[in-house]
């Protein structure tokens, strides 16, 4: 195991807004995450679960603080960088899972893989192997429609 964090948060401040009507989502938060660890986020609605999460995945930016993914700071990342870290060392599955409804299991799977530039038809490989490891193959060419999603084993989910 390794000795470095994977995820550091280190006093994070998240602020929106600004003046009278300024929310305070976060405020001195520090967290150190190693890999393979299994790490639960907690709390009542508005305590800011989901603006921790959003910083940890680089979909936002704090107020203050630091934000480290693999020792790199994120804080610091032009736009394209982020894009390119969330694509290649960041994985996020969304409460609502955010399936393209147009696209098949194994093009959902695939297109990030794409837009990272992989050449389609290994994008398209990648994506047959993930669902194999997922026991998913035959779902391979079913839009997110026709899969199971009532719960977080359902198959939509485990696309996701």
């Amino acid at each position: 195991m390794t000795t470095d964090a994977v995820l550091v948060l280190e006093d994070v401040t998240r602020t929106h807004g600004s003046g009278e009507t300024a929310v305070h989502a976060l405020a001195g938060v520090s967290l150190r995450v190693w890999s393979g660890e299994l790490v639960a986020v907690m709390g009542p609605s508005g305590s800011g679960k989901s603006t921790l999460l959003n910083l940890a995945g680089a979909l936002d930016r704090p107020t203050s603080g630091r934000v480290l993914v693999e020792g790199e700071d994120v804080t610091a990342l032009a736009p394209d960088a982020l894009a390119a870290l969330r694509r290649r060392r960041v994985g996020f599955v969304f409460q609502d899972l955010n399936l393209i409804p147009s696209l098949t299991a194994a093009e959902n799977i695939a297109l990030p893989l794409e837009l990272d530039g992989l050449p389609a038809r290994k994008a398209r490989s990648f994506a047959l192997d993930a669902l194999d490891g997922l026991g998913l193959r035959a779902l391979a060419d079913r839009f997110p429609d026709a899969m199971s999603g009532d719960s977080s084993s359902g198959s939509r989910s485990r696309v996701a």
